[in-house]
């Protein structure tokens, strides 16, 4: 009998060990994807950027000139100026090439400018960070506040929102809470960008809460071991 039961241990051990490596490797392959999806998304910005973009500045300005002679093309020369604001916004929101170059923080304050500077939303950010992240949590981080402000802009009617981010016992904790109309979770469905945060968040074993009420607001939480 005691036999039997130590037979039984030890396959009960043996599962969760290659249930652990399964997991482990599903981890990595997970990684890769969104690693090769951040490659995409530079490649297509860098697209944006020299392809359309170079374009439509060339229009601009030929507009721009023609509209001292015809003041017809004065309203084609605004329209092709707001379309190459959109497309220059939609390379870097794409590809923030500021993340690399200044890293974490600066990317973080930039992008709450970006966002909420011309909508009716009053937002403060607090973020105190080491020097050093490792950028494929940069990246995991930035992703994810990006997510929660389009989405708190386009549903959350909120009229402030909170950013705070912060380092302690080498976990990384970010925090975004608004004071919007919130929502039921149990009565919502998860859009694609949520459920694809929540997926990216997993493959860095990173722990993602998002708590709301009808009328509370909301409160996204992020938190990642270093």
């Amino acid at each position: 009998m005691e036999k039997a039961l130590e037979d039984i241990r030890a396959l009960q051990d043996a599962l969760k060990q290659r249930l652990d490596d399964d997991q482990a490797v599903l981890q990595q392959l997970a990684k890769r994807l969104w690693a090769q999806q951040e490659s995409e998304k530079a490649k297509l910005s860098r697209e944006l950027h020299d392809g359309i973009g170079q374009l439509l500045t060339g229009l601009t300005r030929r507009l721009q000139a023609l509209s001292k002679e015809s003041p017809e093309l004065e309203t084609l020369h605004g329209i092709s100026e707001m379309a190459l604001h959109d497309v220059r916004q939609l390379s870097r929101l794409m590809s923030p090439t500021i993340l690399d170059d200044l890293g974490l923080k600066p990317a973080l304050n930039w992008l709450c400018r970006n966002l909420l500077e011309d909508e009716p939303i009053n937002y403060t950010s607090d973020i105190t960070l080491p020097s050093e992240i490792p950028k494929e949590i940069s990246i995991l981080i930035f992703r994810i506040a990006q997510e929660t402000l389009v989405n708190t802009i386009k549903h959350s009617e909120a009229l402030t929102i909170t950013i705070t981010l912060g380092f302690h016992h080498n976990i990384v904790r970010l925090d975004i809470v608004d004071d919007g109309k919130g929502f039921d979770s149990k009565t919502i469905e998860p859009g694609i960008g949520l459920s694809s945060i929540k997926d990216r968040a997993s493959a860095f074993s990173a722990n993602l809460e998002i708590v709301s009420a009808p009328g509370k607001g909301t409160r996204t939480t992020l938190t990642v071991p270093i």
